[in-house]
C-alpha cells in the first residue's frame, strides 16, 4: 500500500481515479433507485441494490484511503492502514458472496451447490478475519514513512478462497448450461448463466494473475500495489455491469431483472416474445 515508490504512484493514481469515478457514478444511480424502491415498492426484492451499494461504498473508501496511508505520519499510520485493510477485504468478500449467491439462484437452488457455497464462504470469511489480525502497518524511522506489512499466509489463503469462489461459480454455471435444463441460451435463464460465466471467468483470470505477480520472487511492492489497484478496478467493472445487464433484461423481457426472483422460464417456451410465468419456483 504505502510502499509504492514515487515512480509507480502516478499509474496507481490513474486507476484509483477511475475507480473513484465509477463508484460515485454507481452510487448516484443506485441509491435513489433503492430509496424509491423501499418507499413505494416495499415488496420488491432489494438484495441486488443493497449489495451493489455496499460494494461500491467499500471500494470507494478503500481507494480514497490510498494516498492518506501513503503520506501518513507516525500517529495516523497504523489506524489508517487498518481501515484500508478492512475496506479492501470488505469489498472482496461482498463480491465473492454476490457471484456465488447469483449462481446459486440460477442453479435452481441446488442443495449440493449450496453446501459448497457455504464452505467456500466460511473459508473466505476465516481468511478475512485472520488478515485483519495479522496484517499491519507501522512507522519506520529509518525511511520516515508508514511501512505496510502484508502477512503472506493470510494473503495466500484469502486469494485461494477468492479463486475457489470463482471456480465454483464458473463450474456451476457451465454445468447448468451444458445440461440443457435451462431450455437454451436465448431465454432469460440462459442469458443469466452466460453473464455468470463471463463474470466469474474474468474474475478467475484476474485473481490468478494477481497470485502470479505476488508470488514472483522478482516482484517489487510497487508491482504488487499496482496489481491490487488494477484488480480492484476490474472487479468493480464486473460488479457494476450487473446493473447494466439488469436494465437490458428489463427492456428485452419486460420483467424485473432481480436474481432474488425466480427468473427461470419453462424448459420449452413457445416463443421468445411470449410472456411466461417466470416468477414461479420450479418444482423440485
Amino acid at each position: 500500500m504505502a510502499n509504492c515508490s514515487p515512480t509507480g504512484l502516478p499509474l496507481v493514481c490513474i486507476f484509483l481515479g477511475l475507480t473513484i469515478q465509477a463508484s460515485c457514478n454507481a452510487l448516484v444511480d443506485i441509491v435513489p433507485e433503492l430509496t424509491y424502491q423501499i418507499r413505494f415498492k416495499p415488496k420488491k426484492p432489494i438484495f441486488f441494490n443493497v449489495v451493489t451499494i455496499a460494494f461500491n461504498a467499500l471500494i470507494l473508501l478503500n481507494s480514497c484511503l490510498y494516498l492518506p496511508v501513503y503520506f501518513a505520519d507516525r500517529s495516523s499510520c497504523a489506524p489508517l492502514a487498518m481501515f484500508a485493510v478492512v475496506t479492501f477485504q470488505g469489498f472482496l468478500l461482498v463480491f465473492d458472496a454476490f457471484i456465488l449467491v447469483k449462481t446459486y439462484s440460477t442453479t435452481r437452488e441446488n442443495k449440493i451447490f449450496l453446501s459448497l457455497l457455504s464452505l467456500v464462504l466460511f473459508y473466505r470469511l476465516g481468511s478475512t478475519i485472520a488478515d485483519f489480525t495479522l496484517t499491519y502497518a507501522e512507522w519506520d524511522d529509518s525511511i520516515q514513512a508508514c511501512q505496510f506489512y502484508q502477512n503472506e499466509d493470510t494473503l495466500r489463503h484469502y486469494t485461494i478462497a477468492d479463486i475457489m469462489c470463482d471456480v465454483l461459480a464458473t463450474v456451476g454455471s457451465v454445468a447448468l448450461l451444458i445440461s440443457g435444463r435451462v431450455g437454451g441460451m436465448t431465454n432469460l435463464a440462459g442469458q443469466l448463466l452466460i453473464e455468470n460465466v463471463v463474470r466469474s471467468g474474468l474474475t478467475l483470470a484476474v485473481n490468478v494473475s494477481v497470485v502470479y505477480i505476488a508470488s514472483s520472487p522478482d516482484t517489487s511492492i510497487e508491482d504488487i500495489s499496482l496489481a491490487w489497484t488494477v484488480q480492484s478496478y476490474i472487479l468493480q467493472q464486473l460488479m457494476n455491469m450487473e446493473h447494466l445487464y439488469k436494465k437490458r433484461r428489463q427492456e428485452r423481457y419486460s420483467i424485473p431483472a432481480s436474481f432474488e426472483e425466480q427468473l427461470t422460464p419453462p424448459p420449452h417456451p413457445k416463443s421468445s416474445g411470449q410472456q411466461t410465468s417466470t416468477a414461479a419456483k420450479p418444482s423440485e
